[in-house]
């Protein structure tokens, strides 16, 4: 073990930000929540959270604590809050000084202690909705609180109620709760509170501090402190940090856990040292830890992000070969690795594979399994899987549902068949209300042409328009284009005169196409008129009115000028 002072040099007063959020309850925390969990009837029924209390603060008032004596108080208000507390916790903690967890089943709802347990259990409920509802929520005003429920008689008590706050995210009360004068010492579950709460507030470098401070003041910190601490600068990316603070575990002689390596590990994979977290994971195969399936998880994990699947997929073989049985997390990491590097089909096999492995796929794997076919053209794949999750009671995300639709009306051009497919998703987005973009829109609106649905493309055309999204040109000339070929002129008509309203300029395509099916249908007039609005708008269409008439003659447009009073557009 090595110095103080060496210990202390690990520890120092650098400041940094935290992005992630903190993961890991502490033992503490498991214990205090199986302490107020036997006093209840139901786990469902008044959840009772144990957290730990703010980390950086010294306890306000105490000027004179004993360093590592029993805890006194100044006086004896709050004996009713304290007896309440030992009678709860001796079921589970046993007598004074008996840290072992007593596997005793809890007292029967008939029996009288269970429901004197479970009076007092609320009277410890009604302290935290006291102080969360005080309108003022100053020191005053908690104090006060504190004191009429009974107060605290040791720093056990105080502990309990910090916990609660902490795992309600209640830490500024917490750290006011902290700043007040209860003349209590601070012991070993109070500096890991602290810790924790720092940690959870996102600020490790406070809590690397309070670490410190704990060191120095002889207590032993417990591995779920060290690693808590570790796990924080790991999803930070701050490595060296937790280097620093695993050393320190080291110099003290506490023994790392195997959850203390994965933090490592995954903290490695986070900033790309994937070479350092695959050595550290053969170091770990070497030792006396035996790697468990999160061990195996994050290494894959950063296999996966440098486009090394294949590595990643040996690992897995490896995990199953010791008998580790790889759950959603791990093959959904695979699956992420597939869509990066382009190899979405490969996600089909493991698909397969992880069925075979009784391993039930959620709907992440189905969501990042979808998106990866389809960003790399897999369309008929897609449909399949698709179609799958719809069997699954899964929903799809309107993102990938406009992504889907696109790539089958697509590849309706080339696969007539897959045109139902695509009318199918179509109707189920418009079902959900789930918003169409625009090129999703015309491109059902030209699946609906090429499957000769002309209702359902004017619908969709005139719906389009109407949620303020302006077509291409090329859509309206497609509708008119279909239209007139069904001899529907009269609404190829409508669709051209929205063409105009939206604002889009013509090709000569939608004019001749018009003015050729006008002359199929002898409507001399109006084709001459079209021609006109043509001519007018600088436009030449390869179609021309075959006759029109002035007063009682008939004239061959051909060798006669067409007047352009009688066909521009006004």
């Amino acid at each position: 073990m090595g110095s103080i002072a060496e210990v202390m040099r690990k520890f120092g007063d650098e400041k940094s930000t935290l992005l992630d959020e903190y993961e890991r309850i502490t033992f503490e925390i498991q214990l205090n929540q199986a302490i107020l969990g036997r006093s209840l009837s139901e786990p469902g029924s008044y959840r009772r959270s144990t957290t730990v209390a703010p980390p950086g603060l010294p306890l306000a008032g105490d000027t004179k604590q004993e360093e590592q004596g029993p805890c006194r108080h100044r006086h004896h208000r709050g004996y009713g809050f304290q007896k309440m507390m030992k009678k709860l916790l001796k079921p589970i903690l046993g007598k004074k000084g008996d840290h072992r967890i007593i596997d005793e089943a809890p007292p029967h709802p008939k029996d009288p202690r269970f429901w004197k347990k479970f009076s007092r259990s609320f009277r410890w409920q009604d302290i935290l909705e006291a102080i969360k509802a005080s309108s003022t929520l100053q020191n005053l005003e908690i104090s006060r609180i504190i004191e009429q429920n009974g107060g605290f008689k040791t720093i056990s008590d105080f502990n309990h109620l910090l916990i609660s706050l902490v795992l309600a995210d209640e830490f500024e009360l917490a750290l006011k709760l902290s700043s007040l004068s209860y003349a209590l010492a601070p012991d070993v579950n109070t500096y890991s509170i602290w810790v924790s709460l720092y940690c959870k507030k996102n600020d490790p470098e406070t809590a690397k501090s309070i670490l410190g401070n704990m060191l120095k003041d002889g207590f032993q910190p417990k591995v779920a402190t060290f690693t808590t601490l570790i796990n924080t600068f790991c999803k930070g990316g701050k490595l060296q940090k937790a280097y620093e603070v695993f050393d320190v575990m080291g110099q003290i002689g506490c023994e790392p856990t195997i959850y203390t390596y994965n933090c490592l590990l995954k903290g490695l994979c986070f900033v790309g040292r994937v070479e350092e977290a695959y050595e550290l994971l053969l170091n770990i195969k070497k030792s006396n830890k035996k790697p468990d399936l999160y061990t195996y998880t994050a290494v894959m994990d950063g296999f996966c992000k440098v486009g090394r699947s294949n590595e990643a997929l040996e690992l897995l073989e490896e995990a199953l070969e010791m008998g580790l049985i790889p759950n959603v997390v791990t093959y959904n990491t695979l699956f992420n690795g597939y869509f990066k590097e382009g190899r979405p089909l490969d996600g089909i096999k493991l698909l397969k594979k992880m069925k075979k492995q009784n391993c039930v796929p959620d709907h992440i794997t189905y969501s990042t399994l979808l998106h990866g076919l389809l960003k790399w053209g897999k369309i008929r794949a897609a449909s399949k899987i698709y179609k799958e999750m719809l069997n699954h009671d899964f929903e799809v995300d309107g993102r990938i549902m406009n992504s889907l639709l696109r790539g089958l009306c697509r590849q309706s051009r080339k696969e007539k068949e897959m045109l139902k497919d695509a009318y199918q998703v179509f109707e189920r987005m418009q079902s959900r209300m789930l918003v169409v973009d625009p090129v999703g829109y015309e491109l059902v609106i030209e699946a609906f042409c090429s499957g000769k649905e002309l209702d359902k493309a004017l619908e969709s055309l005139y719906e389009v328009v109407r949620i303020g999204y302006s077509p291409k040109a090329f859509t309206f000339s497609n509708v008119i284009r279909v239209l007139c070929l069904e001899g529907k002129v009269d609404k190829a008509l409508l669709v051209f005169i929205l063409m105009l309203k939206v604002g889009k300029s013509p090709s000569s395509v939608p004019f001749s196409l018009l003015i050729n099916e006008l002359n199929q249908q002898r409507k001399p007039l109006t084709a001459c008129y079209l021609y006109g609005v043509a001519l007018k708008s600088g436009v030449v269409p390869r179609n021309k009115p075959e006759v029109y008439m002035r007063g009682n003659e008939v004239f061959n447009p051909g060798s006669v000028l067409i007047p352009l009073s009688l066909c521009a557009f006004s």
